[in-house]
């Protein structure tokens, strides 16, 4: 049994042999200390399991975006990535030291997720025995995709990975958004099981995969996506789905954000041409009435 629900849950002989706690990023912040509700969960389980362990394990707090959803930006128009806010929140909060704690910056899915969390970090620092937390609905979807990558080959014989998985209750969600998750995950969990981990069964493979097949990180769909105009029915389609990372709810705060920029520059644009034409107009008038010299 590797599946844990509750930190209490958790045999001490597990928690003392940990070298890291991966907590999947959950969808875009509100500000840099300000997490989704559900991933606060997620850290919060984090935190218990790293104050129950007498050897304290690394935190690796995870993604650096969602791909459903724009960036936050810092006051200086940086993104502001999603394991950055989580690790402010274990940190400022939950009384994690900083020197256990570091942040994933280049992921955008649970597959990155789990590709990039192993190759610039677990195979590096040599992180074996690990728990891995997320959401109960994202949990089925995490388990095969780190299954499938933390196994791939190569793989030391005589010092395999050790993977534990700690799921937190799906609060902060409301049902419709809830469904709409449930029903993403579960055709995502069966191409990652019947097919994916099936044909890319090594670390090269997966490399491939995710540089020539994946929208997120393959070139040509990165041009194709950035061209690309969503319809308004798109748009209406994948709103439920967007609360679950961070977008939408009653006040759509993000939308309400992006907005206000959007009009903010549209009346910077505006003044800033009324204001040249005003000028332009008194300076033909004042040449007009201007006495010409002989």
């Amino acid at each position: 049994m590797n599946w844990f629900k509750s930190p209490d849950e958790i045999p001490p002989s597990i928690k003392e042999n940990i070298d890291a706690i991966i907590v999947l990023g959950g969808g875009v912040p509100d500000t840099v200390n300000d997490p989704p509700i559900y991933t606060k969960a997620r850290c919060k389980y984090a935190a218990q399991v790293y104050h129950d362990a007498s050897k304290r394990p690394k935190i690796l707090a995870l993604s650096a975006g969602t791909a459903h959803l724009p960036q936050l930006l810092s006051s200086d128009g940086l993104p502001i990535w999603e394991s950055t806010a989580s690790a402010s929140y274990l940190m400022k909060e939950l009384n994690v030291s900083s020197g256990d704690v570091f942040v994933e910056t280049t992921s955008y899915d649970t597959i990155s997720n789990a590709f990039f969390a192993r190759t610039n970090f677990c195979d590096i620092a040599d992180w074996k025995n690990i728990i891995i937390v997320t959401n109960e609905f994202h949990m089925m979807r995490t388990k095969y995709i780190f299954d499938w990558i933390m196994n791939a080959e190569p793989q030391s014989i005589d010092n395999k990975y050790q993977l534990h998985y700690l799921s937190v209750p799906d609060e902060g969600l409301s049902k419709e958004a809830l469904e709409a998750r449930y029903e993403r995950e579960q055709k995502s969990a069966d191409n990652v099981q019947t097919i994916l981990a099936k044909e890319y069964t090594t670390l090269r493979s997966i490399f491939d995969f995710i540089n020539q097949n994946h929208s997120f990180y393959t070139a040509v769909k990165l041009v194709d996506r950035a061209n690309k105009v969503p319809d308004a029915k798109e748009l209406e389609k994948m709103t439920m789905l967007r609360q679950s990372y961070g977008g939408g709810g009653k006040e759509h705060a993000l939308g309400r954000r992006i907005i206000a920029a959007g009009n903010n520059v549209g009346m910077i644009t505006f003044a800033s041409g009324t204001l040249f034409g005003i000028g332009c107009l008194r300076l033909f008038a004042a040449r007009r009435t201007k006495p010409h010299s002989k």
